[in-house]
């Protein structure tokens, strides 16, 4: 299961100081920090920043790539901000397609998935259109099987493909019933397809607004529930030792890695 980081992200107050200032330092800090947490993927998330994010992110991926030879994966809210990062990076990036799909859902398949497909990229395609994905997941299952149609006819590998389900927070409306509702998806899905299509979920996202004793435990047992669910990537905050230690365990456990009692430390 792959580890994504979801600590350099705007959302943050580190993070979106050290933007709006054009802190380098702070940056290529932080990115030393997450490398050696232990993420293996770092997502570079500007959210919905209007300020010159086609400049902002390639940016962003010059300073980390200065300091940190990780895989990124590129979050924006247009299309055009994405591609300009994407061509800045040393490996190839995952496109992460959340704020366009929110923002501009045409520029997924007119823009995002063409460039996919000419780069040998994954991309990460989130359940969203029109709002927000169902609360029953046979039509979760429904709407990702439109998307794969979809984005498969325009060239897409289904092995370059994450669906991500969306998870929601706890203190939302309906939130526990869509929680459940990702479990179920991610458990449909795999039956699916042939060859299967990848999974992710930001479960780190179910814990927001949570009281601050709370977010690890409801994070790292949501994960494990996805994980046995076939989850193949997972975006948590990787400073949390608590939570990279169980993703090290659920490798061991589904036989993804080889098991060592050093596995169960806090690093």
């Amino acid at each position: 299961m792959l580890i994504i980081s979801d600590n350099l992200n705007v959302s943050r107050r580190r993070v979106l100081t050290a933007v709006e200032e054009r802190d380098g330092a702070s940056i290529r800090q932080l990115a030393l920090e997450i490398a050696a947490a232990g993420a293996d993927v770092i997502d570079v998330n500007i959210g919905n920043i209007t300020a010159h994010p086609e400049a902002l992110l390639p940016w962003l991926v010059d300073e980390i790539q200065a300091v940190a030879d990780v895989q990124l994966s590129l979050d924006a809210h247009t299309a055009e901000a994405i591609i300009a990062g994407a061509e800045r990076a040393a490996r190839k990036p995952i496109l992460n397609a959340y704020y366009v799909q929110s923002a501009t859902p045409g520029d997924v398949l007119a823009k995002l998935v063409p460039y996919a497909v000419e780069h040998g990229l994954e991309i990460i395609l989130p359940l969203l259109e029109g709002g927000e994905p169902p609360l029953d997941p046979t039509e979760r299952a429904a709407r990702a099987d439109d998307l794969i149609r979809r984005v498969t006819d325009a060239g897409l590998s289904q092995d370059h493909i994450y669906l991500d389900p969306v998870v929601y927070h706890l203190g939302g409306g309906d939130a526990q019933a869509h929680a459940a509702a990702v479990l179920e998806t991610l458990r449909l899905l795999p039956l699916m397809y042939e060859p299967p299509v990848k999974t992710v979920v930001g479960a780190n996202y179910l814990s927001l607004g949570s009281p601050a004793g709370l977010r690890s435990p409801l994070s790292r047992v949501f994960m494990a529930m996805a994980a046995a669910n076939g989850l193949d990537a997972v975006m948590v905050d990787v400073m949390d030792r608590e939570v990279v230690r169980d993703v090290r365990l659920i490798r061991a456990l589904r036989n993804e890695s080889l098991y060592s009692v050093s596995d169960a430390e806090l690093k």
